[in-house]
């Protein structure tokens, strides 16, 4: 997914969730931040990026992180692993184009799971108290 999706999305799914802004805000700047993480390394760029290379396995490690330690990068980090997983799909690493990143290129059956998951993934974190 782009931008529009780890960032924009992810900060309003996060504050419809209850999150308070300033968490919110780091949840989202994490989230688009691995993009930026792995200029030249394109494997191990794509171990974040596709599910077959193990982005959803990645996701639920760091969502793990994030419960256990309230941690909104952890959470953010593992929210682009398991947007992504679902928006390339399995064979997105084949059909990768210019664009294909795009929320509007998504089929609305993508879009509706990438939305559930990353809301539940939220509603996961924002369950868990914080530490005092």
């Amino acid at each position: 997914m782009n931008a529009h999706v780890h960032y924009r999305l992810t900060l309003q799914w996060a504050l419809e969730e209850g999150l308070p802004p300033a968490e919110a805000e780091a949840v989202a700047s994490a989230n688009v931040a691995v993009d930026r993480e792995f200029p030249g390394d394109r494997w191990r760029y794509k171990g974040w990026h596709f599910g077959w290379l193990g982005a959803r396995r990645r996701a639920c490690r760091l969502l793990g992180e994030a419960l256990r330690d309230r941690d909104p990068v952890a959470l953010g980090r593992a929210l682009h692993c398991e947007q992504d997983a679902l928006g390339h799909g399995h064979l997105g690493h084949l059909a990768h184009y210019r664009g294909i990143d795009l929320w509007e290129r998504r089929s609305e059956r993508v879009r509706r799971r990438i939305e559930a998951a990353s809301r539940r993934m939220l509603a996961a974190y924002r369950a868990v108290e914080p530490p005092l």
